[in-house]
């Protein structure tokens, strides 16, 4: 009786936000900030059970075909997609997030745009099946467009928006290898990656807020909520168990003396992230390991050591991601050369956004049904060269 009790209550309060909300928007639609419209779609948004879920992962992987089950539940979630997609073409989105709560700062949007994000995905592939490859390619773009609006909060935000980007260029993908070469089609999806790509997540954004966030945290009152917020991250085996009772045990002086480490040490982090990435990676890695081994015997190193993120690998993953947006953006105008002119050139086009991890032009090779891009400089973290295959229907 208690839960049908708070089910009704939840559900009503539900109904009166969009009503109030939908009143103040009626002189103004849609509003200036965009999380007005995602956090309304979240009020609505239905939870996917864990079938569907899994549905919709194996139909991301390839391994099953669009069904009723998914076809089902997003028609259930049809107006949390439609918010969603009017939120992300609005340019402003404050989130409205208490800063004062140091790194517990709450963000519940970040799992609902995941979600939403998969919800889209399979829409999109829906729609290719029904022959609708503009709107399916629009389903793509949107989610970059959200990932965008959540990439610099925090390191965690900007992390979240490397993998929705991951998720709408793989679609993106598959699309350009299966569907009609239609020049129109190709030049509009051009002209909106450009756009998109105006508005790239920035890494330097995120470490800078981080460091705000953290410099605030960094003082004797505040230490055990931090300690709590951070959870089982701190316990690293550079961290001695007497610095960590050196830092529960530290005055002001010695959190004072902290602050001002961390401080010169993420601003040698947040400069070097502005670097090409092999001289990135290096500069990140030497900054760590000399933080590690200084918060070994000069306690003022102790809570850099601990807050610090792992940089490096940070920076790799934020340059696949960008990476694979670039070498979507020169499939697409490889793809119009073949639109124009019924094949594939046999070199590269000029001027096409370039391999992030060496600063060169992708390496360009056709191949039997298709196309390769190839770059030329590996992930240091995973010893590794990426390259991207694409499909060209006959």
């Amino acid at each position: 009786m208690k839960t049908t009790k708070q089910g009704h209550l939840i559900k009503t309060t539900c109904i009166l936000l969009l009503c109030l909300t939908s009143v103040s928007m009626a002189k103004s639609y849609p509003p200036d900030n965009a999380a007005v419209l995602y956090y309304k779609a979240f009020l609505m948004f239905r939870e996917p059970s864990q079938e569907v879920k899994d549905m919709m992962r194996d139909l991301r992987e390839g391994k099953i075909e669009p069904n009723d089950q998914i076809k089902e539940y997003l028609d259930e979630n049809k107006y949390v997609i439609e918010f969603v997609e009017t939120a992300a073409n609005i340019r402003e989105c404050d989130w409205g997030h208490d800063l004062s709560r140091g790194l517990g700062v709450l963000m519940p949007e970040l799992l609902k745009v995941r979600l939403t994000a998969f919800m889209l995905c399979a829409k999109a592939q829906i729609l290719a099946e029904d022959g609708e490859y503009k709107a399916a390619l629009n389903q793509c773009l949107t989610i970059h467009k959200m990932a965008r609006h959540v990439s610099d909060s925090l390191l965690i935000s900007y992390l979240v928006s490397a993998s929705l980007n991951d998720l709408a260029n793989n679609r993106i993908r598959d699309l350009l290898s299966s569907m009609p070469q239609n020049l129109d089609t190709l030049t509009w999806l051009k002209g909106q990656m450009v756009s998109i790509a105006v508005n790239a997540p920035s890494l330097k954004k995120a470490l800078a807020v981080e460091k705000t966030i953290s410099e605030s945290e960094i003082r004797e009152e505040k230490i055990d909520s931090l300690l709590e917020a951070m959870g089982d991250d701190f316990v690293k085996d550079e961290i001695t168990a007497d610095a960590l009772k050196k830092v529960k045990a530290g005055d002001a002086g010695f959190f004072k003396d902290n602050r001002a480490y961390y401080a010169n040490i993420m601003d040698d982090v947040i400069a070097a992230v502005e670097l090409p990435y092999p001289e990135a990676h290096k500069r990140l890695k030497t900054l760590q390991e000399r933080t590690e081994k200084e918060a070994k015997t000069n306690s003022a190193a102790i809570m850099a050591a601990l807050l610090s993120p792992a940089s490096s690998r940070v920076c790799t993953i934020g340059v696949k991601s960008d990476t694979f947006f670039n070498a979507i953006r020169a499939a697409i105008d490889i793809t119009m050369v073949k639109a124009r002119t019924g094949r594939l050139p046999n070199t590269l086009p000029d001027d096409l956004p370039r391999d992030l991890f060496s600063g060169k032009d992708f390496l360009y090779e056709k191949s039997p049904d298709g196309f390769v891009l190839r770059c030329q400089a590996k992930d240091l973290d995973k010893d590794e060269i990426y390259q991207y295959e694409f499909r060209a229907p006959k």
